[in-house]
């Protein structure tokens, strides 16, 4: 088998270095362009390291945190739409209250729906 490329403390050195940039609020693709050029690496496998680090943030929040989270950008949101209608923004205000109903009540009609439509008679007419 060939050695790899880069050894396993320098893939956790920059994924390390991905986290970092994320958690800064820098852009995945701004942080992949400024990985390929640190490391020397593929604009790929600076991609690859930053969809890892997502995954594991992702897998690192539990239940009780994304409820929190949850009820956290409810209120945010809730509170951009308020002081974006008292300023007279009414566009802010549709796209503070469109994002609270993607996040909140789309999820659940989505649900309802894949439990209406679970692949019976929606891809083949019925027959007796």
């Amino acid at each position: 088998m060939p050695m790899a490329i880069t050894t396993r403390a320098q893939r956790q050195q920059r994924r390390y270095e991905a986290l970092q940039l994320i958690s800064c609020g820098v852009p995945p693709t701004d942080a992949a362009s400024q990985l390929t050029v640190k490391w020397g690496c593929s604009r790929r496998t600076s991609l690859r390291d930053i969809e890892s680090v997502h995954s594991e943030l992702a897998n690192a929040l539990d239940s009780v945190e994304l409820q929190q989270m949850m009820g956290w950008l409810a209120t945010q949101y809730q509170r951009l739409a308020a002081k974006a209608e008292r300023d007279g923004q009414y566009a802010s205000a549709v796209g503070a209250l469109n994002a609270l109903r993607a996040m909140v009540v789309q999820p659940q009609l989505d649900a309802q729906f894949a439990a209406h439509f679970r692949g019976r008679f929606t891809h083949q007419t019925h027959r007796r």
